[in-house]
């Protein structure tokens, strides 16, 4: 009988995830966004479905006392009519500065630069120092597919510290108005 149970108690803990010795993710708290798109909406205006976006996640500073490795990202709520086409990841040191987003299916207008002629950092983690903002920018790129029923929100970003895994929600906002 108590190998019965035991049996049952292991199956139990692979079913809900909870086995001994495997990593969490833990709710993350040592990021801070900065920058324009954490007071608004970023976005654009007019859109057709068809039209293809690029918009920046915010600036992320380290605000804790140990380094952090960022090792993904992603838009937690896509509203209907919009569809994810990808994420990249840009440095200030190549770029312009911060681009905060780009209009890819519309023809550029004076001063507009386009982000895809940088470097792309998605895939490699990139380590933040500590109490240092990131010279990294995530960009997520989207399409309209349909009527765009609300905001685009909520940047999530993937570290490790000190060994461990964390996911910190950022707030960002995106609006695609038509």
């Amino acid at each position: 009988m108590f190998a019965t149970f035991a049996t049952f108690a292991t199956l139990a803990a692979l079913a809900t995830g909870c086995t001994a010795g495997a990593d969490a993710v833990s709710k993350g708290t040592a990021l801070q966004a900065e920058g324009p798109g954490t007071s608004g909406a970023l976005g654009y205006s007019d859109v057709k479905v068809g039209d293809i976006f690029r918009m920046a996640f915010p600036l992320t500073r380290n605000i804790s006392k140990q380094a952090v490795s960022v090792t993904g990202v992603k838009i937690l709520n896509v509203p209907a009519g919009v569809k994810i086409l990808g994420y990249s990841v840009y440095s200030v040191k190549d770029t312009p500065g911060y681009l905060l987003g780009y209009y890819e299916t519309r023809h550029p207008s004076a001063g507009s630069v386009d982000p895809g002629a940088y470097p792309d950092y998605a895939g490699h983690p990139y380590a933040i120092k500590p109490k240092a903002l990131s010279d990294k920018y995530a960009m997520v790129r989207v399409q309209v597919t349909g009527k765009v029923t609300g905001k685009i929100s909520g940047c999530e970003a993937d570290y490790t510290q000190a060994g461990h895994a964390y996911r910190q929600t950022l707030s960002c906002r995106f609006g695609l108005d038509m």
